[in-house]
């Protein structure tokens, strides 16, 4: 139950660190940290907890959405899977590059489905798209992703998790 409740506390705080930075630099400035939080609960604790992950940031962004309701939630429950299915077949423990790799495969999942969702839609110009919101979050979040991943962990030590 304790774990549960963290993994909530943890997904809120990262939504709302997602929502500041977004605000303060844009789509060039915002790691995806919901993304990185469903990868580490996934590396960390398994599929069960990711899930978790999965489904309390699809809702907490779904609340503040435009989409058709079930859009995000379906994005980050599919993060959850894809983070599984790449932590099974290329994660090597251990190795900040690895983390690095299977962040960065399930954030090009997530902008595929994500642009995939709009274009029913939407007019999405992939282009655009590509050079605007892509390779600023691909960046982004892979270069964080040693950062967050650490203080996830040192907190997930200290909390005893």
């Amino acid at each position: 139950m304790k774990r549960w409740l963290a993994i909530a506390v943890i997904v809120y705080l990262a939504f709302l660190a997602e929502f500041v930075l977004n605000n303060a630099f844009g789509a060039w400035g915002k790691p995806e940290l919901l993304v990185m939080v469903i990868v580490f609960c996934d590396l960390c604790w398994g599929i069960r907890y990711s899930l978790w992950a999965g489904a309390i940031a699809g809702i907490l962004k779904e609340s503040f959405s435009i989409d058709p309701f079930g859009t995000y939630l379906l994005v980050y429950i599919a993060a959850a899977y894809l983070s599984t299915f790449v932590r099974r077949n290329l994660y090597q423990p251990g190795s900040r590059f690895s983390r690095a790799l299977v962040v960065g495969l399930v954030v090009i999942g997530v902008f595929t489905m994500e642009t995939l969702l709009h274009m029913r839609l939407f007019e999405v110009r992939l282009l655009e798209a590509m050079g605007f919101i892509f390779v600023p979050r691909l960046v982004l979040t892979t270069v964080a992703v040693t950062f967050v991943f650490q203080y996830l962990r040192q907190a997930s030590y200290k909390f005893k998790l």
